[in-house]
């Protein structure tokens, strides 16, 4: 028998494994059940921590597009959802505005009233910053606990990404904002240095009425053109325009000053009635465009005949003006004709219909005749015949020269350069070319229109670009110059102002109407042939400067 004690013995012993199968247990090797079983558990780790990261990518893009929307997807939803409904709130609340007013109106609005646009500069960095920290804190709350070095890298660039595009449009709005308010500051210089023309303060518009031109039917507007160069006597208003403007329908008229007009009158009211008399009257050493360094230097002399006036020669150029056309100046702009190429360049040239071949620069001689003869090879180049897309510097020497012209054709040039710039105003250039437009204007522009006034100048501007624009010039062809008949002028623009119903026509005893002189006429019609000969001579233009529609002699 065999003892069950026995060491020796075969029979294994009560809670002992066969050597085999503990063997088997303790070196099994990797691969089996139990490393399965962990790294199937990783895997699902990763595919957690990789769905937790793109739910935050996704999160952070939300918040970037709708502050506030991606907060509200996670624990901060109480952060979140205030944020989301101010930021759909105010959306509603521009877009209301927009569809109710237009884009052009909207903006011409805001333009106007820089109190509000700083308020807006105040509301766009409390905004934006809002807007930021919303973006990170969506990104922080919504990304997972356990992230690679590569995930936490990769998030964190991208939340600083989606920051950038907060940050960037948010500066270009302060930097336009800055941009305007420093213009506004700059240009309208305000009713304090509005000069007086009749012994009594310029009406203006009723701020406090729903329609501030009511009581306003029209607005006279002097545009001058001012070129002190280094090489002249003062200032010289070379450009003397004035732009009357019906308040109810937009309509206006363009007024041409010849800078060479003599004997100008002087009102009883300007100092310079004191040295000069009722006239300015010495020849042709004594022209319009003096009258600004003739009460410069009569200040000079006399200060306290202009005691209180900021620029006396502005004030007695509008008062001569003023008194040479018959209608009161309510309002002077003053172009630094320096400063004119750069803000034909800022808003990206103007489109002009050339109407007679002008070079750029150029020297003269005068011929035995007494006319003015250009030398050749002086010029630096020419402006040439047909539609054409002048810059800035082209457009000066356009709306300046008159080196192969006379004065009176460089004033149509100036009507036709100021009538295009107002039409081809163009709402995306401006956006894009602002600060530059708003920086040119600031530098060489200014106009005695007060800051309270502007948004009913936004509303008159809105009028005038659907309204329609005329000109009338006095030239040589309907003035003289050297001996103006000053009743007449006044005359035809009284009647430009008040144009007269055209007659209808009316029907005769037999009750058929009468012909037109044009169907009497007993000439056979000629053709004229078409010929090959090129010429440098202007294209054919009307045979006097009577009142017409800009259009016409542009």
């Amino acid at each position: 028998m065999t003892n069950e004690n026995d060491p020796g013995g075969e029979a294994p012993r009560r809670g002992t494994r066969p050597a085999g199968e503990a063997h088997g247990r303790r070196g099994s090797l990797p691969g089996d059940g139990t490393f399965v079983a962990h790294r199937t558990r990783a895997s699902r780790l990763a595919a957690q921590t990789n769905q937790g990261v793109g739910r935050a990518y996704g999160l952070t893009a939300l918040g970037t597009v709708l502050p506030g929307a991606g907060l509200v997807l996670t624990r901060r939803r109480l952060i979140g959802i205030p944020l989301l409904a101010l930021a759909i709130g105010s959306a509603l609340g521009v877009l209301i505005y927009l569809m109710r007013n237009g884009a052009f109106r909207s903006a011409l609005d805001l333009a106007a009233r820089p109190d509000v646009l700083r308020t807006l500069a105040t509301v766009l960095i409390v905004g934006g910053l809002i807007w930021i920290g919303s973006i990170v804190l969506t990104a922080l709350t919504a990304r997972p606990r356990r992230m690679t070095p590569a995930q936490r890298g990769g998030l964190t660039a991208f939340t600083g990404l989606m920051c950038l595009l907060v940050v960037a449009p948010t500066a270009v709005g302060l930097r336009y904002i800055d941009a305007h308010n420093r213009a506004v500051e700059d240009i309208f210089t305000g009713s304090g240095n509005r000069p007086v023309a009749d012994g009594s303060p310029s009406v203006g518009p009723d701020l406090e009425h729903p329609d501030p031109w009511a009581s306003f039917p029209r607005v006279n507007v002097l545009l001058l053109g001012s070129d002190a160069g280094d090489n002249r006597d003062g200032v010289r208003t070379d450009s003397m325009i004035v732009a009357s403007i019906d308040t109810v329908t937009g309509d206006s008229v363009l007024f041409g000053i010849p800078r060479n007009l003599q004997k100008v009158p002087i009102p009883t009211n300007s100092p310079l009635y004191k040295r000069y008399g009722p006239a300015y009257d010495c020849g042709d050493e004594c022209l319009m465009n003096g009258i600004w360094t003739a009460a410069v230097a009569l200040h000079e002399e006399n200060p306290g005949w202009f005691a209180g006036d900021p620029n006396p020669g502005r004030t007695a150029t509008r008062q001569v003006i003023s008194t040479i056309i018959g209608q009161p100046i309510h309002y002077t702009v003053i172009i630094d004709l320096k400063g004119f190429e750069a803000l034909v360049d800022a808003m990206g040239g103007v489109d002009i219909n050339v109407q007679e071949r002008v070079p750029i620069g150029g020297k003269t001689w005068t011929d035995a005749a007494g006319n003015s003869q250009l030398i050749e090879g002086s010029e630096s180049g020419w402006i040439e015949l047909g539609p054409q897309h002048l810059d800035g510097h082209e457009a000066l020497w356009y709306s300046r020269s008159r080196v192969t012209t006379d004065d009176f054709s460089r004033m149509r040039r100036q009507r036709c350069v100021v009538g295009a710039l107002v039409e081809q105003v163009n709402p995306v250039t401006l956006l894009q070319r602002y600060p530059a437009i708003a920086a040119a204007a600031g530098d060489n522009i200014t106009v005695d229109i007060d800051q309270a006034e502007l948004p009913a100048w936004a509303e008159l501007v809105e009028r005038v670009q659907s309204g329609t624009m005329k000109s009338l010039p006095f030239t040589a062809k309907n003035t003289n110059t050297v001996d103006p008949d000053y009743t007449g002028i006044r005359r035809e623009v009284y009647l430009a102002l008040h144009p007269q119903p055209e007659p209808t026509a009316e029907a005769g005893d037999s009750g058929e109407a009468t012909e037109s002189p044009a169907e009497e006429t007993t000439e056979e019609p000629t053709t004229e042939e078409p010929t090959d000969e090129v010429t440098d001579e202007a294209p054919s233009t009307p045979e006097t400067d009577e009142l017409a529609e800009i259009g016409t002699v542009c």
